[in-house]
């Protein structure tokens, strides 16, 4: 079995954590959005759009986070196999 390397490892703490911040993330945007809806006067995008943008920001940057993971992981495999055929 290969050894892993600290850039798998790497890549798998970016594949595992960040799809849980932007979820996280997500969440407690929507959740201060609705916050904001509740305290507002009128109902509008006005005081829950900078919140649903927060949301937004929050789900792209899990799906890149663990792009980037799977991008590490991939690359420290490819050095464990050129280093087994070596």
């Amino acid at each position: 079995m290969a050894k892993t390397t600290a850039l798998q490892k790497l890549g798998i703490g970016f594949i595992v954590l960040s799809p849980l911040v932007g979820l996280v993330g997500t969440a407690w945007s929507i959740y201060l959005s609705f916050t904001a809806l509740e305290t507002a006067e009128n109902a509008g995008i006005g005081p829950v759009g900078d919140q649903i943008r927060n949301a937004l920001m929050f789900s792209a940057g899990g799906i890149v986070g663990s792009a980037i993971g799977l991008a590490l992981f991939v690359l420290g495999r490819s050095k464990t196999d050129s280093d087994d055929q070596a």
